[in-house]
């Protein structure tokens, strides 16, 4: 391989000798000078001058080392890149999550994981599960939380392939602001007049809104006045506490806004259909050492901020 090539003649260059090269390279002297020879031949360049006392670089050598030495030098920084994500001292992890969940949560997972791993790189993917299950399937995702419902079928896509751990048991709701409520709901909490008022969501098809009615109904609506979608979940949240229509969320995110007087959940028969909030990754896959530590900090926050007694009392 030309680049290994590449490499000795760098070695040879900078010690000015084939006996300092193998030292520092850990071959033998006859490893270099061949490797030398084929490169020289490769190029058709001489390279070198052989005297007694050592080797003079050609003007050919003097501009080839000038143009690859800051190749080599890249490429050596991302080989160690690779290595400090084994050795738990710097690295890139890619994670990803719910648009809602992920705006609201992360962020403090991150912190608490940063304090521990300051020089680690994070880039965060936001998006619907489905497609946050094919990036982890195809390596784009170290690992990545999504939520479960609405269907068998999104837990066919990764059964066989994803390790599943659930962090959270919770209910997915559907609620409004006060003045919404009070507006255009009150004791009407049939199909007719709910599924006719103005919906938000973080999916552009709102699929999470269809799955909710036929849980409630048995029927999803064919047509719904979308209001909003957005893949920024708080600016959706945001929205539906200022009156803009309904939003469907997991307990672990509305609780809290129902809880202050914020939003309130519409039940017609009952709270909703549970999501299990699950961390994935493949199946078969070793964990990185900064993955077992980022792992440690959301199965961390999990246990202390995601209560469930809600989901206990159904």
């Amino acid at each position: 391989m030309i680049l290994n090539k590449l490499h000795i003649f760098n070695s040879v260059y900078t010690c000015g000798t084939t006996s300092g090269a193998a030292e520092q390279l850990n071959v033998t002297r006859s490893a270099i000078s061949q490797s030398i020879t084929r490169l020289e031949a490769e190029l058709g360049l001489s390279l070198f001058t052989r005297l007694p006392k050592g080797l003079v670089p050609t003007r050919a050598a003097h501009q080839l080392a000038s143009n690859i030495n800051p190749l080599l030098t890249q490429l050596n920084d991302e080989v160690n890149a690779v290595i400090g994500q084994q050795t738990r001292n710097h690295g890139i992890l890619h994670i990803g999550a719910p648009p809602v969940t992920g705006t609201l949560h992360l962020p403090r997972i991150i912190e608490a994981f940063n304090r521990d791993m300051p020089d680690v790189e994070i880039r965060l993917s936001f998006d619907y599960s489905i497609e946050l299950i094919s990036k982890v399937l195809s390596g784009e995702l170290d690992l990545s939380i999504i939520d479960v419902f609405g269907g068998v079928h999104l837990q066919r896509e990764f059964h066989a392939f994803c390790h599943r751990e659930t962090l959270l048991d919770e209910i997915v709701v559907l609620a409004c602001s006060p003045d919404y409520f009070a507006a255009h709901i009150g004791d009407d909490l049939s199909y007719d007049n709910l599924s006719k008022q103005n919906f938000l969501s973080v999916r552009d098809d709102f699929l999470e809104v269809k799955s909710w009615f036929l849980h409630q109904y048995q029927r999803a609506p064919t047509y719904l006045r979308k209001t909003l979608s957005s893949e920024n979940g708080l600016a959706v949240l945001d929205c539906a506490c200022r009156g803009l229509g309904l939003f469907i969320a997991g307990t672990n995110v509305a609780q809290r806004y129902i809880d202050q007087g914020q939003l309130v959940e519409i039940t017609p028969h009952n709270r909703g259909e549970t999501n299990q909030l699950s961390l994935i990754q493949l199946l078969d896959k070793k964990p990185t050492a900064l993955e077992k530590v980022f792992i440690r900090h959301i199965k961390a926050y999990a246990q202390a901020q995601w209560e469930t007694p809600e989901v206990a009392s159904e």
